[in-house]
């Protein structure tokens, strides 16, 4: 039996002001650099890799319980508030080990 959670989440990032692909690279490490360090989280680029106004990232972080979980993504929502850049969430789940079984 598995145990802890997995909270998975997948973002929508648009770059209005990136012109270029290294700007865009850029803006999304920057992105990606800070969800690491203030979270712990793991960050992938994942979409929309030829367009300068836009990214998609995955963030992933192991939890201890569901509740944990809830709480990570509720701070992560906030955090993402805060940016310079506008990120939406296109989709959030949490998973058990048990259920990649």
């Amino acid at each position: 039996m598995g145990r802890g959670f997995v909270a998975v989440t997948e973002l929508e990032v648009r770059l209005p002001g990136s012109a270029t692909l290294k700007d865009r690279r850029s803006a999304l490490a920057r992105l990606r650099s800070g969800l690491a360090e203030r979270f712990g989280a793991s960050v992938a680029e994942v979409g929309d890799l030829d367009t300068p106004q836009r990214g998609a990232l995955l963030v992933a972080s192991a939890q201890q319980t569901q509740a944990d979980c809830d709480a990570f993504l509720q701070r992560l929502e906030g955090w993402l508030e805060e940016r310079e850049v506008e990120v939406g969430i296109r989709q959030t789940r949490s998973v058990t080990p048990g259920d990649l079984e």
